[in-house]
């Protein structure tokens, strides 16, 4: 699907919606778009960009755990 094809279907469901909030939803989300156009990651502290480049290091080099290791983790922490 191209973009004009794309641009077509949504004023198609725009025009279909009736719901006040998911327009003035869909309003938001475009006009944000419009209005700037960042890299969420520019947005980042320099610390929390050190800790994920450290976070990357470490899964680079196999120091990772299981996604069901990190669940029981997560419930061993938080659920007394």
């Amino acid at each position: 699907m191209n973009a004009m094809e794309l641009k077509s279907d949504l004023h198609q469901l725009i025009e279909r919606a009736n719901d006040l909030s998911i327009l003035q939803a869909v309003k938001v989300i475009l006009s944000k778009e419009s209005i700037a156009r960042v890299d969420w990651a520019d947005t980042l502290s320099e610390t929390l960009k050190e800790e994920l480049e450290a976070s990357v290091e470490e899964a680079d080099q196999g120091k990772t755990i299981s996604h069901a290791d990190a669940m029981q983790q997560i419930k061993n922490r938080y659920n007394h």
